[in-house]
């Protein structure tokens, strides 16, 4: 019996335009409340209470580790390793379309930062753009990036794998919004704004992607990224723990102010 070709699975230009259209809906309603054109402070101060409750014990060294996940070093060789792949099974449009996606992020994200320059929920000793709260660009990297890579283990896999894999990248990005706001590092709004702007930035991409569609060949070194970047991640986190612990204990002895200060409205 002739085995059939494994076909690639798509999403439809519809849903990929509503997709477009809410990010882009729920973006310009928080970047608008961050300026200071309607007030986001009751509900960043309503969750940020709850989950001041849950804060402390060993949840903390979770957290840690969560957010260690969404380091930039890290998330760079996360990114490099995943075109890396794409350029070994020669999918070049691909990897062009994912190296100026994954690039073009830190741009856009800095640039919001200067232009809202909202300040952090605490005295975070951070300087230069990272002294700015909105959007998290520790969650927008990283939904950026591990959506990805969750879209690439969804074509890549079957069965069990793809919904287990697929699955628990999706869950790792959810788990990044709230280690932002458990360690006090960001306001809700930050970690939601920083969501939509990477799912406005996927969906941009899955349309690049699908203008010159490739053989599923693409995937073949999938595999082998993931491994590398789950090698890497002990070792990173190694490094890193002791400096992001004493980071984060720092923020402890802050006080926290009881409401983010949005901005005024420009002139």
């Amino acid at each position: 019996m002739r085995r059939r070709p494994r076909t690639v699975p798509t999403f439809g230009s519809r849903q990929l335009g509503w997709a477009a259209g809410v990010a882009i809906l729920v973006l310009v309603i928080l970047t608008a409340g961050a300026a200071g054109f309607w007030p986001l402070a009751p509900i960043d101060h309503l969750v940020d209470n709850l989950v001041d409750g849950a804060r402390g014990g060993s949840l903390y060294d979770l957290m840690l580790v969560v957010t260690a996940l969404g380091d930039g070093l890290f998330l760079t060789l996360a990114a490099v390793v995943t075109v890396a792949s794409f350029l070994f099974t020669g999918a070049r449009w691909r990897a062009m379309c994912y190296t100026l996606c994954f690039g073009s992020m830190p741009v856009v994200v800095h640039t919001i930062k200067l232009w809202i320059a909202r300040p952090r929920p605490s005295d975070i000793p951070y300087t230069g753009v990272d002294m700015f709260s909105f959007p998290s660009s520790h969650v927008a990297h990283s939904a950026l990036i591990y959506g990805a890579i969750a879209g690439l283990t969804f074509v890549t896999f079957r069965g069990w794998m793809r919904w287990g894999l697929t699955g628990s990248f999706l869950l790792l990005v959810a788990m990044i919004g709230v280690s932002r706001m458990y360690l006090g590092a960001h306001w809700f709004s930050d970690v939601l704004a920083g969501y939509a702007l990477a799912g406005l930035f996927l969906v941009m991409l899955a349309i690049a992607v699908a203008k010159h569609p490739e053989p599923p060949k693409f995937s073949r070194g999938i595999p082998i990224a993931l491994f590398v970047i789950a090698a890497a991640f002990p070792i990173y986190l190694k490094v890193s723990l002791p400096d992001s612990d004493a980071l984060y204990r720092a923020i402890e002895l802050h006080q926290r102010p009881s409401a983010p200060a949005d901005a005024p409205p420009s002139p």
